[in-house]
């Protein structure tokens, strides 16, 4: 701030300088007319007509800069909000995942309950299929027989 200050001084000096040594008027063809005006007072209007456009493109450039922070904070915050919805559903897909996975290990468990069940059932079947031909040769048998002594009773 002290540096700012002391430079403005100089700056001030030399201007006050130039003004003193340049005081002799002269002529100025401005559009249609014709002015006469000291030579520094006309360094010094110019200067100033200078610095004015400096300030006014400055401020413009400064106020887009501004505008286009704001923008970008904007859509900071919209990315950041969208990465933290991102970050919730990949949990939530997360916790469905090892649900899914738990409810199939259950199912694959129940599946291969029911496939043994099943078999023991055939086994059954089978067993049951191969007692039921067993009592029917039986049973063929006996009534062979059973027709072959009545045969031989009414033979007699």
């Amino acid at each position: 701030m002290q540096i700012g200050f002391i430079v403005t001084l100089v700056i001030a000096i030399f201007v006050s300088i130039f003004a003193i040594q340049n005081g002799t008027p002269v002529d100025v063809d401005l559009f249609l007319a014709t002015y006469r005006m000291p030579l520094a007072l006309l360094m010094m209007a110019c200067l100033i007509i200078g610095a004015v456009m400096v300030l006014i493109l400055g401020s413009s450039r400064q106020f887009k800069k501004r505008s286009e922070s704001k923008e970008v904070k904007n859509k900071l915050k919209t990315f950041e909000n969208d990465k933290i919805q991102a970050d919730n559903s990949i949990k939530a897909m997360g916790t469905e995942i090892q649900t899914l996975k738990d409810n199939n290990a259950a199912l694959i468990a129940k599946v291969t309950e029911l496939e043994e069940k099943n078999k023991v059932k055939d086994d059954m079947v089978v067993q049951l299929t191969k007692e039921m031909d067993e009592l029917k040769i039986e049973t063929k048998i006996s009534e062979g027989a059973g027709s072959n002594s009545y045969n031989e009773k009414s033979e007699a």
